[in-house]
């Protein structure tokens, strides 16, 4: 993709024209913000097609460095459409540079986030959570052959795609932390993931691989379908104290932590996740109980602390929870014809 200056200002306004060497483009309103980042609503001039255009902030355009990541962005979006799976990353569409030299992203429009989905409607059902968490895994199954770590996936850098039945297609955004596993060496010192969703090896400094994505699928699950953060903390020594209390870590991770590290309150998301363990106590339907049971399986998978022996997303798309295998004993249920129906509608054509 050719990078061409616009012939337009030097910012993004409303109802302003910015152009690249292939197109026009209509600048509407800004509808997100971020710390290096605006997004503004625009159309494609002639046809009218809906497309979102992605600036880098005011305060960030003079930074080499962080400019250099937004090209790294750039470089990353592009490899993603080689992929196989690239119908689970949003689409990067053209790219151009303004006059005051800031890096331009035109990108397709898509919905609403999983963060604001849980805000605005809360909790999911298991049956909806199912496909979103296949369609997720899949697309870390590809970013794993393209050899790229996202390091921030979390709900609001989930999409729901526009327009689609029932709205059940989602997209994975947002590579600006994402880095190739060739370069893992420039990550050790980073700080990467939002805390909640945040891999053991970040908190302990320990090797990075792909694994971390994994461990933050593992944390969006229960979220998905209690609307409430699995480890909803604010602070890195915080998440460790969760970490070390609700799973098991090798002695060598520890030999160095106070001695309190282990005294901390469960978070609110962890309770409830434990809970569904309480909701099969005395439920005559044995398939929904057979279903919690392997949800939570795999949930535990994602959340081992050693990223060697954690679950790949490979692995993870043949557990029974994303099969639904375990519903062949109960073959003509409303629940099973419902769930074979929506697990149909993410089926890719590879």
């Amino acid at each position: 993709m050719t990078l061409t200056e616009t012939m337009g200002n030097d910012v993004l306004q409303e109802n302003t024209i910015v152009c690249s060497r292939s197109s026009k483009y209509t600048v509407h309103n800004i509808i997100g913000t971020g710390n290096f980042s605006r997004v503004y609503s625009a159309t494609v001039l002639g046809t009218g097609n809906e497309v979102v255009i992605k600036v880098l902030n005011d305060t960030c355009s003079s930074k080499r460095f962080d400019r250099k990541l937004y090209f790294k962005e750039l470089d990353l979006l592009n490899r993603l459409k080689t992929s196989r799976l690239r119908a689970r990353y949003v689409q990067v569409r053209d790219a151009f540079l303004l006059k005051s030299g800031k890096l331009c992203f035109v990108m397709e429009r898509l919905g609403s986030t999983l963060h604001s989905v849980l805000h605005n409607i809360g909790p999911l059902p298991m049956a909806m959570c199912r496909p979103i968490v296949r369609q997720i895994a899949q697309g870390l199954a590809g970013l794993k052959c393209l050899g790229i770590v996202h390091a921030d996936l979390k709900p609001d850098n989930i999409m729901f795609c526009a327009g689609t039945a029932h709205n059940f297609l989602v997209k994975i955004i947002d590579f600006g932390c994402a880095f190739d596993i060739k370069k893992v060496e420039t990550m050790h010192h980073k700080q990467i993931q939002a805390i909640p969703y945040r891999a053991p090896e970040v908190c302990f400094r320990s090797n990075l691989d792909h694994g971390l994505d994994i461990w933050a699928l593992g944390c969006i699950m229960p979220e998905i379908v209690t609307g409430v953060k699995l480890f909803g903390v604010a602070e890195e020594e915080l998440l460790i104290k969760m970490i070390l209390r609700t799973r098991p870590v090798p002695k060598s991770l520890i030999l160095n932590l106070p001695t309190d590290s282990q005294e901390t309150n469960l978070t609110v998301g962890w309770i409830q996740f434990q809970n569904l363990y309480a909701d099969l106590i005395g439920q005559r339907d044995q398939q929904w109980c057979d279903d919690i049971v392997w949800f939570m399986d795999l949930v535990y998978k994602m959340l081992i602390v050693m990223p060697e022996t954690r679950i790949t997303a490979v692995d993870a798309l043949a557990h029974p929870f994303l099969t639904i295998v375990h519903f062949i004993d109960y073959p003509n249920t409303v629940m099973t014809k419902k769930n074979a129906e929506l697990m149909a509608t993410c089926v890719l054509d590879i």
